[in-house]
């Protein structure tokens, strides 16, 4: 039997956002169950929900990048990506498994301090406009690209954040980041012959928010 509907739908067969909704939730109660505006006000308290029923929070720190370590550099750097050291590509700097993810939303926040050096815009084009080579960042989630940055050139506080539907179960969450590959004449050594460093991150940070409900 046809249900009253709110909308028609419109010409080749298009529909809003809006018009999907509202025809849905006219009818959500008779195929699963009621969504969050059809529920009694109070019907839902600590009394009768489970820990995590609704979402999901996890966090974490790290005090700096572990891989990329180059301990030749002079006394007075970073231990940290030198051209000596890192392979090209992206370098993991911090990973997390978020247990307990039930199919959903997740929205993953990455912050850290980055020191970038100033070297990267200089050599056979100095004294034309400073071309920066920038330190890039990415999210991965299971092996996937969430979100992606550019990132910094120089020395300042860095975040990058994404969110996506995710299907249920444990997810491993990668926090990369990428040098940009130097120039024929880009600066490998320090005069006394120390490797240069080239990138350092720090004060490593995430949150992750996951909403199923």
């Amino acid at each position: 039997m046809k249900k009253w509907t709110q909308r028609q739908a419109r010409s080749g067969n298009l529909v809003s956002p809006d018009a999907f909704n509202k025809e849905f939730r006219a009818q959500q109660s008779s195929i699963t169950t009621l969504d969050r505006t059809q529920y009694p006000p109070a019907i839902l308290d600590d009394a009768n929900l489970t820990d995590y029923a609704l979402h999901r929070v996890w966090h974490g720190t790290t005090a700096e990048q572990t891989a990329d370590v180059d301990t030749a550099v002079a006394s007075n750097m970073w231990r940290a990506s030198t051209f000596q050291v890192h392979a090209g590509g992206w370098t993991l700097a911090d990973s997390a498994t978020l247990t307990g993810f039930k199919g959903g939303n997740l929205y993953l926040e990455w912050a850290f301090n980055a020191y970038v050096q100033n070297i990267f815009a200089r050599g056979n084009n100095d004294g034309y406009p400073g071309s920066p080579a920038y330190l890039r960042a990415r999210i991965l989630i299971n092996g996937v690209s969430l979100v992606e940055r550019r990132g910094t050139a120089y020395h300042e506080h860095m975040r990058v954040l994404g969110a996506g539907q995710f299907p249920p179960g444990d997810l491993a969450a990668q926090l990369e980041f990428r040098l940009t590959e130097g120039s024929q004449d880009c600066a490998l050594t320090t005069n006394a012959g120390d490797n240069l460093l080239q990138a350092h991150i720090w004060n490593i940070r995430y949150l992750g928010i996951g909403r199923w409900r």
